[in-house]
This record gives C-alpha cells, sequence and structure tokens, in this order.
C-alpha cells in the first residue's frame, strides 16, 4: 500500500485506529511496513458517525425522505442528529478522547480513522468548533498530520495530502 510505504520512514510507537475492518486492514498493513513493532490500539470510539435511518442515503435521498429532519440538520450546520443517528457533538467527543490520549502519549502517533472522526479531530485538536468540520476536505487513503507540542498550540502541518497517491491511481 502506497501510504505504508509513505510511513515506513516515520517511527511510530502507536496506531489507534477504528475497529472496523477497513481501518484496521489499513492499520496492519502499515504497522507490517514499519522498522520497529508498533502497538496496535483499535477502538470503536475511531467509528465512523452512526447515520441511523439515513445509512446508504445520498444528501438528496434524505432530504426527500426525511425533509423536517434534513432541514433541521442543515439549520443546525450538521451538527444535530439522523434520524434514528448518532449525534455529531457526539462523535466529537468520543473522537477527541482518541485524540487527547494519542497526544499526551508525546510520541508519534498514527490514528487511522473515517472521514467524520477525522474533522471532528482536526476540530478539536486546533480549538475550532465542531460546525468548522464542513470546511476540511478530507479523502480516502489522505494523510493529515497535525504536531502536538505542550509548549504551544497544536500546528496543523499536513492536510488531505495524497502524494503517495501518485501513479496509483
Amino acid at each position: 500500500m502506497a501510504l505504508a510505504g509513505r510511513l515506513a520512514s516515520v517511527p511510530l510507537d502507536s496506531i489507534y485506529s477504528s475497529d472496523l475492518e477497513r481501518a484496521a486492514e489499513t492499520t496492519r498493513i502499515i504497522a507490517a511496513a514499519q522498522p520497529r513493532e508498533v502497538r496496535l490500539l483499535p477502538t470503536p470510539f475511531l467509528r465512523e458517525c452512526h447515520y441511523g435511518l439515513w445509512e446508504g442515503l445520498t444528501r438528496r435521498e434524505v432530504a426527500l425522505r426525511f425533509p423536517e429532519d434534513w432541514a433541521e440538520w442543515r439549520r443546525g450546520e450538521g451538527i444535530g442528529s439522523p434520524t434514528g443517528g448518532e449525534d455529531f457533538i457526539s462523535l466529537a467527543q468520543r473522537a477527541g478522547r482518541i485524540f487527547d490520549a494519542a497526544a499526551g502519549e508525546g510520541k508519534a502517533v498514527l490514528i487511522s480513522t473515517h472521514r467524520g472522526p477525522l474533522r471532528a479531530i482536526l476540530c478539536h485538536a486546533l480549538g475550532l468548533d465542531q460546525t468548522f468540520r464542513e470546511r476540511f476536505l478530507v479523502t480516502n487513503c489522505s494523510l493529515s498530520a497535525l504536531e502536538c507540542d505542550p509548549s504551544h498550540r497544536t500546528r496543523l502541518v499536513l492536510l488531505n495530502d495524497t502524494s503517495h497517491l501518485a501513479g496509483v491511481l
């Protein structure tokens, strides 16, 4: 995998990941490419938001099937709760706890997760309100990096970088 090759020269101490298979498999591939053994920490706290009755639907389909709920969701800038699903603030809180644990290690840590939790982590780490999450473009197999140092605020070093995919796609 291209991302594992790119990260092979970055000696990781730990990898937190969603416990869902796609993220867990990505984590195993990245860990196998590391020069030393890496502690793997799968957790349900990094799972994607549960969209309830909206699962598998496009935004257009949600708007047609659940017009009142969709209008409420849009008014709240996506902070509300999908019909029968998890509210985004809950997702942000659980993902934020994992980021805080990872940052507290003071080591090189990778978090392998899905788009929703990653955007929530970016807002949390940078001290932004969760309504800003839609401003972060995060694509599959991209790499984002934060520098966490107790002597200053967390800094965004890299966002949505896919240069490791050049020639692969």
